[in-house]
């Protein structure tokens, strides 16, 4: 490959499932010169080190996520139905992740926290961001009169949003969608709760 863009762009796509999987701090040069079947010289050439390799898988892979969550929530006409096509979307993806190796953000936050404070950065940027749209969405809903005047944005906007990762990240630990299903089951009934 002669043209830089589409070299750094395999390297990304090649490189983003085995990050994802393996996790930053364990997945080597080596293992990046596998997958891409490029040298490290070619890696070298496109990217300064491992961590950023490491930052721009992360970003195309939340790229590709909140793409889907963006058109999931654009398809649906009300803000409730918008809310539970999230749910919907997040139980889609236990069985069917668009990024091999689960959620790029729950698996990222896990081991960044620590250990590498730019992407516990980008992690943080992202939820914000998710967060921010949600909100949105529900202050939206508030407006065209689709959700309750009352209902305390911030506060459900965040304990959705959490509640959702959590239930994400307990499903695939057990290997089930079994305690995803029994959250979506009571968000429901919470948008059912806050719906005009």
């Amino acid at each position: 490959m002669r043209n830089p863009e589409l070299t750094k762009k395999l390297i990304v796509e090649k490189a983003m499932p085995l990050f994802n999987q393996k996790g930053y701090r364990a997945t080597s040069l080596s293992d990046i010169t596998k997958v891409t079947g490029m040298t490290k010289g070619a890696i070298y050439g496109n990217f300064e080190n491992k961590d950023a390799v490491a930052e721009a898988t992360f970003e195309s892979a939340v790229e590709i996520i909140t793409e889907q969550i963006r058109q999931r929530i654009k398809s649906a006409p009300t803000a409730p139905l918008k809310l539970n096509a999230i749910l919907d979307y997040y139980g889609e993806y236990l069985h069917n992740p668009p990024v091999q190796g689960g959620c790029p953000v729950i698996n990222t936050a896990i081991e960044a926290d620590d250990n590498y404070p730019l992407l516990r950065t980008k992690v943080v940027r992202i939820m914000t961001l998710i967060k921010d749209s949600l909100k949105k969405v529900m202050y939206r809903g508030i407006k065209e009169g689709q959700l309750k005047s009352d209902v305390n944005v911030e506060e459900f906007a965040t304990t959705f949003y959490s509640t959702i990762l959590g239930a994400t990240l307990i499903s695939r630990v057990e290997g089930d969608n079994d305690t995803y299903q029994t959250v979506k089951s009571k968000m429901k009934k919470l948008i059912e709760e806050i719906t005009n």
